[in-house]
């Protein structure tokens, strides 16, 4: 009985692991973020944050960035996929739901 118990403990892991792979495996291949997407014009994004419409989003500031967002996954690339969108965003862009990374 113990020997079954530990074989399911240990098989575990690796049942997640094989769920996740192939999402890891996707998110290299995304398509990059459209400003005509319609959850891009819900959250007014812009691939370059200085052509954001400062009369509809004051709060905005040029050092907001997607590169510096913590939405974007992984930091550090040219660009990289945002987990809102699902999709590529440049680390130039921007959107109304920057969170800076902390």
């Amino acid at each position: 009985m113990n020997g079954r118990r530990h074989f399911v403990l240990q098989l575990a892991p690796l049942a997640g692991a094989a769920t996740l792979l192939p999402q890891l495996a996707r998110a290299q291949n995304l398509p990059a973020l459209s400003e005509t997407d319609p959850m891009a014009i819900a959250l007014g994004f812009r691939p370059d944050t200085t052509k954001v419409n400062q009369s509809k989003y004051p709060s905005h500031a040029n050092d907001q960035t997607c590169g510096n967002c913590l939405h974007f996954l992984p930091p550090g690339g040219a660009s990289a996929r945002c987990d809102l969108f699902s999709k590529t965003v440049p680390k130039d862009g921007w959107c109304s739901a920057y969170a800076r990374r902390p």
